[in-house]
């Protein structure tokens, strides 16, 4: 059983991980129960993909040079646009009163005419992790077998949109002990 519900924290990889590809992850939880967890890494942009040429591929003209970030390993194929909640469409997810999650074109097609959300990132792919496991990584003293640590925290806008690569990472990390020191007060 999920002991704290993480959805719509930042996670983000302790400096005493592996070295692996989750090495520097900064990762926001869209789900979180018993039975699994998906995440979205957000701070590794493709460096050759942008969100003009995945658009004009599904035939929505959009004037960005934004990066696609490597959301993770399942599903690459799939695109997953976080975002702002001053714009919304139908399979909008909500994950905290400031931040949503649309996985369909309505958001591009919406960002492309002007109507979008005013901050966004785009994801190719997503993390999961199976039963009980990402509780066992957040929690470490309760089994010792496992190979990752998470740092967790709230996510607000600013740390999601406002960096990326080892500065976002080492940015949630500072916010992460600065969260873990006001709970302990």
């Amino acid at each position: 059983m999920t002991k704290k519900n993480y959805r719509g924290y930042l996670l983000a990889a302790n400096p005493s991980n592996p070295r692996d590809e989750l090495d520097g992850a900064v990762i926001l939880l869209l789900s979180h129960t018993s039975e699994t967890a998906i995440g979205l890494q957000i701070n590794l942009p493709f460096e050759h993909l942008t969100l003009d040429s995945v658009s004009a591929n599904l035939g929505i003209e959009l004037d960005s040079t934004d990066s696609i970030y490597q959301g993770g390993s399942n599903n690459v194929n799939k695109i997953s646009i976080v975002h702002s909640t001053d714009w919304t469409g139908m399979s909008t997810v909500l994950l905290t009163e400031h931040l949503a999650v649309t996985n369909d074109v309505s958001v591009l097609a919406a960002i492309s005419r002007g109507e979008g959300p005013e901050f966004y990132r785009a994801c190719a792919g997503y993390w999961m992790w199976d039963s009980g496991q990402l509780d066992e990584q957040m929690n470490p003293q309760t089994n010792k077998n496992t190979r990752y640590k998470w740092e967790a925290v709230p996510a607000r806008p600013e740390d999601v949109f406002e960096l990326s690569g080892s500065d976002q990472w080492r940015a949630t990390l500072e916010a992460c002990a600065r969260h873990q020191v006001a709970v302990w007060f």
